[in-house]
């Protein structure tokens, strides 16, 4: 009975530790981003939270392996030779990449220290681009309307920048604006009119069009950082926590800062032939662009909301189980799939900025009114749907019927 009840524990245990870690986790919103968490979480809080989790997910793993390795007899068959497979192949292995990354000081998602000149250059966007057949960053028609002093005026400022649409993965907007693979933003429109560039531009992503960039990306789900892979990819990019202290401090510190305005529940209505802007009730970036007396730069990526078919209107009980996910997470998980992916064309559009000067606060980190804010939203939704319209026939990917909708 004691060897029952202990292999039990050893297959069980790992997994109740994660249930615990996921109910902390919710109720504490310790994955979430801006729009939850009041607070941020102490570092060393955080640390720990994320240790207990790789314990309970190792614990997992290992108790699966264990069990599939007695099931079909697979060598070494001797329980001490076995478990020291697994130490070396699984335990040590994640445990040095945990340290080194997650875990360290050195790596730490709440700001862009991550950030990699050489990885945004990197062969391997241009290849996964290429699996697109097309993936570019071009400006709006409407730049078309400036005259050269209204040009040269959005060429040296700092923004934070509203994109759209999230995507179950927002790849064209990786692609295109996180990576070289797009060819960085240069003086053409969708339409492929060339508008004279800058002197003097600068040689990082997309300096050839605003000479002062240096975009970064506030990505909302504590999950991207979590894995292998994911954590590598987005901390190299620039992409750090989506908290407001964190967006803030790198604001200060002469960054552009990308916010998916919709979060993950824009990716709910990513199917293709639907262009949803899930922006309604998201006010909280236009507050945090006239505290911190910034405009506001949007962009719409034509195809990502076409990569990966969804079903619509799935059952309650699925909805309820992908909302409960979300809630610890921060990822949408889709429902299911009402077909194969597709490889559509992938165009981000660069808008005229918002222009907000007017409702800026009196000083950087001051107060702003509701009405500021209000009439700042209003402005940016409206923002979004002439670059929409002004850009769609234009585009590749069929895109010219396509209706905007805010929710």
């Amino acid at each position: 009975m004691a060897s029952i009840l202990l292999a039990l524990g050893r297959d069980l245990g790992p997994l109740c530790l994660l249930v615990l870690t996921a109910i902390v986790w919710k109720r504490n919103f310790y994955m979430r981003g801006l729009t939850y968490r009041a607070s941020v979480v102490p570092a060393g809080r955080e640390k720990i939270m994320k240790s207990i989790f790789y314990i309970g997910l190792l614990g997992s793993f290992d108790a699966a392996l264990r069990r599939i390795g007695q099931l079909f007899l697979v060598f070494p068959k001797t329980e001490r030779s076995a478990f020291l497979l697994r130490l070396l192949c699984l335990h040590v292995p994640w445990a040095i990449w945990a340290l080194r990354g997650p875990l360290s000081e050195r790596g730490s998602t709440r700001d862009d220290r991550g950030w990699s000149d050489t990885v945004t250059r990197s062969r391997l966007w241009r290849i996964i681009s290429a699996a697109f057949g097309h993936a570019q960053i071009v400006l709006s028609e409407e730049w078309r309307q400036l005259s050269p002093s209204e040009i040269r005026h959005w060429m040296d400022r700092h923004y934070v920048i509203g994109m759209h649409p999230h995507g179950l993965l927002p790849v064209g907007a990786i692609l295109a604006g996180l990576t070289w693979a797009g060819g960085g933003l240069r003086g053409r429109t969708a339409s492929g009119v060339e508008l004279p560039e800058p002197e003097n531009g600068g040689e990082l992503l997309h300096q050839r069009w605003f000479r002062q960039m240096k975009l970064r990306a506030a990505v909302a789900s504590g999950a991207c950082g979590l894995f292998p892979g994911f954590y590598e990819m987005f901390t190299t990019l620039g992409a750090f926590e989506c908290t407001k202290p964190f967006i803030r401090d790198r604001l200060r510190a002469g960054r552009d800062v990308a916010i998916f305005v919709g979060g993950a529940q824009e990716s709910a209505y990513a199917t293709p032939g639907r262009y949803v802007c899930y922006v309604k009730c998201h006010k909280g970036f236009v507050r945090l662009a006239l505290e911190e007396r910034r405009d506001i730069l949007p962009m719409w990526t034509f195809g990502d909301e076409s990569i990966i078919p969804q079903v619509r209107n799935p059952p309650a009980w699925l909805t309820r189980l992908q909302q409960l996910f979300k809630s610890i997470t921060g990822l949408l998980v889709p429902p299911g799939f009402a077909g194969i992916p597709q490889l559509p064309p992938l165009t981000m559009v660069t808008g005229v900025p918002v222009s907000l000067e007017d409702l800026w606060a009196k000083e950087v980190g001051g107060e702003v009114s509701d009405e500021a804010v209000e009439e700042g939203h209003r402005r940016y939704m409206e923002a979004q749907r002439k670059l929409f319209d002004s850009n769609k026939a234009l585009v590749r990917g069929g895109h010219e019927k396509g209706v905007i909708e805010f929710i």
